[in-house]
């Protein structure tokens, strides 16, 4: 949480700041056993039926909606907060240990006699909670509809969900709110030189103004600045593209001295109204031309990357998010109250029927399930690697974890002066700690830096070890370098732990989109941001399938669905070029657009941009990029069509009515020709040959596919939906509900017979 000025983060008491004003009612023995971490209070703020009162459709009764807010401390000096960076400059109370605070709502059955002893854990991202609507379902938590029966909801199984803040940089809403559009937020400490003192140091931050929203011209920062007539200390750049050789094929490598000009006109100014940043921002005015394509100059557009380094002050101790969520998870599970003799809100879900054969009475429950989605699946593999399964006590924290479309990354949390939000990607926050060694589960000595490390290396040490499946889509191989979960650095396959599972959803963009409906497609106008269609390939159905059989594999030993995923050995994981991958060539062809399926010209250069990694230097605010140490980054192999062919294939993609892409090409005007953000692309297949007149297109035709039926085509779907519900990929209640359901709508103006 950011605050107005570093003399004002001086002047705040942090123990007064997060304990003063929360009044505790003496229902029990006060948990006295500090060790790493505590509970000072589980502070409630609301309690009411969830959905008016609802029941939410086969769930066994009616659910309740918590919110709190958790007041938790660290002993800063113990080894399992050793890694917590800056801890031992936050502020301490009389006891020594280090205070903040979180938001929290649970989502409970009202009875135990109803409930499950299964916790589901979803990160919240950027402060919301996402996983609701992909998991939970129906509207507002408090007052919203209940799950309906068309909806797959986890509370079908009757499991406890959970949300908490971990973010420094979303502030702590602490109101009820948090049960519907709230967001849940903390208040960290920020840390102190031993003097007193605001600690320093110089921070970079990135600005694309077609990705950031906004004023064009004006970039919030994330830390306020040191001083703010300083502008010595500062450098100001900008550039179209991070690769070398920008606008030719291949555009050469990516670093952080690629072509760049000055920005020498700008200033700070005050703007106290930023949510997720501090209260300063730079305005500035665009230099006149910057590098582009092929050695030339361009004036700056939408795209244009600007980085700015300057001298910055008070950090707060983000890593704190990290041992936030051990302790809550330990706390619901294991404790009887907080250090104030409160009760622990789960406590009757001891008399719970049990998740597995056999379960005992002294937890609240039987498995504790980690996911998130994007970046909170990177935190989850964060939190793993940072040795954060464990409790104070040596039990595990998370049973099982379903990080979810994080690929080979991990977050920028634990760090001075950290920007959790950012990721890079092909184009945007490129450049951003979190994407290096290690990539994988296992541990290995990685052959380009030469380091030994593993995702699970310090579980392994602690006996904590979750069982894991990492799913990501299309879009996390070629802007995530997925493909190092399952290779080592040199392109060679790995084998994954016995305790992890890996899927890859083809066709998808990042979070997959909502669904192949008509088919119609409009082909994006000159000046567009991304110059194809977004894919509208699903994932998340998918990801509902793989839930259950995740608490089943953890409750009772039954194994999941096998892992699914393109390999070297397979034929099916190759460079990212058009030759090996086999994507067809479109430089010249005519496809349907709009509602009428009007035939239009497309002229796409497949260029082969993807996520271009090597040994990065972080340990300063400009990146040191070694060049000589590339990873080989692999993607999968694509059919005839330009469909991906291994993995968990949809019926979106294995019934297609276009060629689904996990990559799509930035548009004139935006940093034409790199890659568009984190969007897949639907490039739509030709109604018949007639249609594909005045171009060449060796794809093959709807009417080739599906003889220009729609029942034929909506068969095809159903009879792939149920062979992924025979696997396990899919819930029957999906297959019928979204795949099915959607092919019903198929244009005629596609498939013009019955």
């Amino acid at each position: 949480m950011k605050v107005k000025s570093v003399g004002v983060l001086l002047g705040l008491s942090a123990s007064a700041v997060l304990i003063g004003g929360c009044g505790h009612s003496d229902n029990g023995s006060a948990n006295t056993n500090k060790g790493a971490g505590f509970i000072n209070s589980f502070q409630i703020i609301s309690s009411a039926p969830a959905f008016g009162g609802a029941t939410p459709a086969g769930a066994a009764g009616p659910y309740q909606v918590i919110t709190a807010v958790v007041h938790g401390e660290l002993d800063p000096n113990n080894p399992l907060n050793a890694g917590i960076v800056n801890i031992k400059n936050a502020p301490v109370g009389s006891d020594g240990y280090v205070a903040y605070a979180t938001d929290v709502v649970i989502l409970r059955p009202q009875s135990a006699s109803t409930a499950k002893r299964v916790l589901f854990y979803d990160v919240v991202n950027r402060g919301s909670k996402i996983g609701d609507a992909s998991f939970v379902g129906g509207g507002a938590l408090d007052t919203g509809a209940a799950p309906t029966s068309s909806f797959p909801s986890l509370l079908r199984n009757n499991y406890t969900v959970l949300w908490s803040g971990w973010q420094g940089d979303v502030p702590l809403t602490g109101n009820s709110t948090l049960a519907g559009a709230g967001l849940l937020g903390t208040s960290f400490p920020v840390a102190t030189n031993k003097d007193g003192t605001p600690m320093t140091a110089l921070s970079r931050e990135e600005f694309i103004p077609d990705y950031a929203g906004g004023p064009a011209t004006t970039i919030p920062l994330t830390y306020a600045p040191a001083n703010l007539n300083d502008k010595t200390s500062v450098t100001f750049t900008a550039r179209q593209s991070w690769l070398t050789a920008y606008g030719s094929i291949p555009g050469g490598v990516q670093t952080y001295t690629a072509p760049s000009v000055s920005v020498p006109t700008w200033s700070y100014i005050s703007t106290p109204n930023n949510v997720y940043e501090g209260n300063y921002s730079v305005t500035f005015t665009p230099p006149t031309t910057v590098p582009g394509p092929n050695g030339s100059s361009v004036a700056p557009d939408a795209g244009t990357i600007y980085s700015f380094v300057y001298m910055a002050a008070a950090p707060t101790v983000d890593g704190i998010g990290f041992a936030a969520l051990r302790d809550l998870v330990s706390f619901l599970r294991y404790d009887a109250t907080d250090a104030q003799g409160v009760a622990n809100p789960l406590n009757d879900l001891k008399s719970a029927p049990c998740a597995a054969a056999s379960c005992s009475q002294n937890t609240n429950f039987d498995v504790a399930i980690g996911e998130g989605i994007s970046q909170s699946g990177r935190f989850m593999k964060d939190f793993l690697y940072q040795g954060f399964n464990v409790d104070k006590n040596g039990k595990i924290v998370f049973d099982g974890m379903f990080p979810i479309i994080s690929a080979a990354r991990r977050t920028w949390t634990n760090a001075a002066f950290a920007q959790p939000g950012r990721w890079s990607k092909q184009h945007e926050d490129h450049f951003m700690p979190g994407f290096q060694f290690p990539f994988t589960y296992a541990t290995l000595t990685d052959p380009v830096s030469g380091a030994t490390d593993g995702l699970l290396k310090q579980c392994s040490a602690t006996n904590t070890c979750p069982k894991i499946m990492q799913l990501d889509g299309a879009f996390e191989w070629w802007g995530g370098a997925a493909s190092l979960v399952v290779t080592d650095g040199r392109g060679n396959d790995i084998q994954l732990p016995p305790n992890v599972r890996y899927y890859l959803v083809p066709g998808t963009q990042h979070g997959g989109g909502s669904g192949v409906t008509t088919g119609n497609f409009v082909v994006p106008a000159a000046g567009s941001l991304c110059q194809l269609p977004g894919s509208p390939v699903e994932e998340t159905p998918v990801e509902r399938a793989l839930i259950p059989a995740l608490v089943n594999w953890v409750a009772n030993g039954t194994q999941p669905p096998a892992s699914q995923y393109p390999t070297v050995a397979a034929g099916t994981l190759v460079a990212p070029t058009q030759t090996a991958t086999g994507f067809p060539s479109l430089t010249n062809v005519f496809v349907p657009s709009g509602p009428a399926g009007t035939p239009v010209q497309l002229q796409l250069t497949f260029n082969g941009e993807y996520n271009q990694l090597f040994v990065t230097d972080y340990s300063n605010a400009v990146p040191v990029v070694n060049t000589a140490q590339q990873y080989t980054i692999l993607v999968p192999k694509v059919d005839a069509n330009g469909n991906e062919t291994a993995g968990v294939l949809v019926p979106d993609v294995s019934v297609p009515l276009a060629t689904y892409t996990g990559w799509n090409y930035r548009g004139s005007g935006h940093a034409v020709g790199d890659g568009c953000i984190s969007n897949g692309a639907a490039i739509p297949l030709a109604v018949n040959a007639a249609a594909q007149a005045g171009g060449t297109d060796s794809r093959a035709t709807l009417t080739t596919l599906y003889g220009a039926s729609r029942s034929k085509y909506q068969a095809a779907v159903s009879a792939a939906a149920d062979a992924l519900v025979s696997q396990g990929y899919l819930l029957q209640a999906d297959a019928d509900n979204v795949f099915v359901a959607n092919a019903a709508s198929i244009s005629p103006t596609l498939l013009p017979l019955p």
